[in-house]
């Protein structure tokens, strides 16, 4: 029985659904003169418009008429709205950065007005590009492309009653960006998407970039390994000046370097310091000496290839792999220091026989008596090892 009751609440719920889904007759009078309106609309308003010609004016500097006397139009000017740019992936190796870039794009066809108080108080409507003469738009140093579109669902453009038109789209677009990764990984970089009207001369069209308010944080727009700082739009000039400007919609990267720092930088610090203080304690032991510091050697080699997997294959060699490569050499030097610091010793020893009556001693002899060499080269070896850290942060 509670089954039943079940069944029938909901089929009820769905009754209500239908139901309020319904127009009554004076709404839908209201919605039926409405598309009236649109029809007749459409038919007067693409009557005689081909989107095959051109909405740019092209006679502003024509020999073949008298500027002085001719009125001229203003020029089309094209408005590039960024609406979200988020990163998606970075390759060092062949400088290219990967956006997802979402913008609208709106201009004026003076052949696409009317009066709204002729069509029912249509003030706007919404049509498939391909009825209407589109802008081409060209991303510059752009690698790869992509459109989210298809031929079986056409994208819509709307157009207001003064002419304006415009669309809004969703792309992937791969871009050629210089990546100086010296400081990896704590490396920061500014990419961008750049975008020009690059088919019409400069002094037929007006190119204007603005962006509109992001409503996704900062830390959404990255990935796990970058993250990213800044967004905004720049003006540059094009290489080619017949060309006009260029949009740039930039954004600044920088990479997150907490896995390196925690899994290769700390930890080869303290190898390091450790293995400096094992080197230097009771040095007449080399064979002890020499075991520990092959054991060091091994331990940053391992690292190294580590690295090898993940470093930017680039002209620079980053500093990650000169810190792990100096201090390679800072124990390697280490070691070659305690196998001639027994050599030295018998140096020093001759130094505290000199100075057996300790009351005729010398202040100098005292020093050699209370110095232990061993212990100062450890010390300047310990601050090789953390200026060459701190180095990585500068």
């Amino acid at each position: 029985m509670s089954k039943l009751y079940m069944l029938l609440f909901f089929m009820s719920l769905i009754l209500e659904e239908v139901i309020s889904q319904e127009m009554t007759k004076a709404e839908y009078a209201t919605y039926n003169k409405f598309l009236t309106d649109q029809k007749r609309l459409w038919k007067d308003l693409f009557a005689d418009y081909d989107p095959k010609l051109s909405a740019i004016y092209t006679l502003h500097k024509s020999e073949w008429i008298d500027q002085n006397a001719t009125i001229h139009p203003p020029i089309t000017e094209l408005r590039l709205i960024m609406a979200m740019l988020k990163l998606v992936d970075v390759v060092e190796v062949e400088e290219k950065v990967t956006f997802i870039f979402d913008y609208s794009a709106e201009w004026t066809d003076h052949r696409l007005k009317w009066n709204p108080l002729e069509y029912g108080g249509i003030s706007h409507i919404y049509v498939p590009q391909r009825s209407i003469w589109l802008p081409e738009i060209t991303f510059a140093d752009a690698h790869e492309v992509k459109f989210f579109e298809s031929d079986d669902a056409p994208r819509t453009a709307w157009i207001n009653y003064n002419g304006t038109a415009g669309f809004y789209t969703s792309t992937v677009v791969s871009v050629i960006c210089q990546l100086d990764v010296f400081k990896f990984p704590l490396d920061h970089h500014e990419c961008g998407v750049s975008v020009v009207f690059n088919t019409y001369f400069a002094d037929e069209y007006a190119i204007k970039g603005e962006m509109e308010k992001i409503t996704r944080s900062m830390d959404e727009l990255g990935n796990g390994e970058w993250k990213v700082t800044y967004i905004g739009v720049d003006e540059e000039a094009a290489a080619n000046e017949n060309l006009g400007s260029v949009q740039r919609f930039v954004a600044r990267i920088e990479r997150n370097p907490g896995f390196y720092i925690a899994l290769v930088m700390v930890p080869a610090f303290f190898i390091n310091f450790l293995s400096i203080i094992a080197l230097f304690i009771n040095i007449e032991n080399v064979g002890e000496k020499i075991t520990v510091g092959l054991t060091n050697i091994m331990a940053m080699t391992f690292i190294l290839v580590i690295l090898a997997a993940d470093l930017p294959k680039t002209a620079k060699i980053p500093l990650l792999a000169i810190y792990v490569i100096v201090g390679l050499i800072i124990v390697m030097t280490s070691i070659a220091v305690v196998l001639v610091l027994p050599f030295i010793r018998k140096g020093q020893s001759k130094c505290q026989k000199n100075g057996k009556d300790k009351l005729k001693m010398t202040r100098f002899q005292r020093f050699c008596d209370w110095l232990r060499i061993e212990y100062v080269l450890m010390i300047i070896f310990q601050i090789a090892n953390l200026v060459n850290f701190i180095i990585l942060f500068t």
